[in-house]
């Protein structure tokens, strides 16, 4: 039973699916989820209850100092940051988000100065 996908089929003999077969997967699936989880391997967005870090410039410099200590944003890891820091009411999620974007940042001027002085 050659590209039947009847669940007396093997699988060895399941030809691979067509977008139109997969199409109607997501669309029953869909229909079958509650009407907020409608994309598929998307999990809801739960805001948190604390309130939210502000990086003021006296913070972020904190931050900086902390980060070169370590040898430059490359080298520096959350954990060690947040010690150095040492500051009450940080985690190591703020911490974390913050090093992501600096080290973007950090990238992006690089690659801008590449482009200005060739």
């Amino acid at each position: 039973m050659r590209g039947s996908w009847s669940s007396s089929s093997s699988i060895d003999n399941m030809e691979e699916p067509t977008e139109l077969s997969m199409r109607i997967v997501r669309r029953r699936t869909a229909e079958m989820l509650p009407e907020t989880s409608l994309k598929a391997g998307v999990r809801p967005y739960v805001r948190s209850k604390l309130p939210r870090l502000r990086w003021t410039h006296d913070l972020h410099q904190c931050f900086v100092h902390a980060v070169e200590r370590l040898g430059g944003e490359d080298r520096a890891t959350p954990k060690m940051v947040l010690q150095i820091m040492d500051v009450k009411g940080l985690t190591i999620s703020h911490v974390k988000s913050h090093l992501q974007m600096y080290r973007s940042m950090k990238h992006e001027q690089m690659i801008q100065g590449m482009l200005i002085h060739p």
